[in-house]
């Protein structure tokens, strides 16, 4: 079953992407950007798949989770998404997390 995609919000603060399937059920993916508490600390990340009208189990991150864990998890959620939702959707994820991005310890 293919499904199609789309970005409901991208701002720098939260992302909202959706998929439909030929029912007309929809699943979304969610990120929020948490502010920090005290200068200096880093931002946190919030994110959560809401499968309700699929019928499907929902999925919560960790609180403050990790990017890699949220791209690994969009990349599941999306996985047979086209490749010009694909590429809209990587725009829309780098304008979302560039601020906790730019804090990140680099490895």
């Amino acid at each position: 079953m293919s499904h199609k995609y789309g970005i409901y919000q991208a701002t720098s603060k939260s992302c909202i992407f959706y998929k439909q399937d030929e029912d007309g059920n929809q699943s979304t993916f969610n990120i929020f950007v948490t502010p920090s508490k005290d200068e200096g600390e880093k931002k946190g990340v919030f994110a959560f798949i809401d499968n309700e009208e699929m019928r499907k189990e929902n999925w919560t991150s960790a609180k403050d989770a990790g990017i890699r864990d949220l791209i690994e998890a969009f990349g599941g959620w999306a996985s047979d998404a086209p490749m010009v939702f694909e590429l809209e959707a990587q725009k829309s994820l780098s304008q979302c997390l560039s601020s906790v991005l730019k804090k990140e310890p680099e490895e």
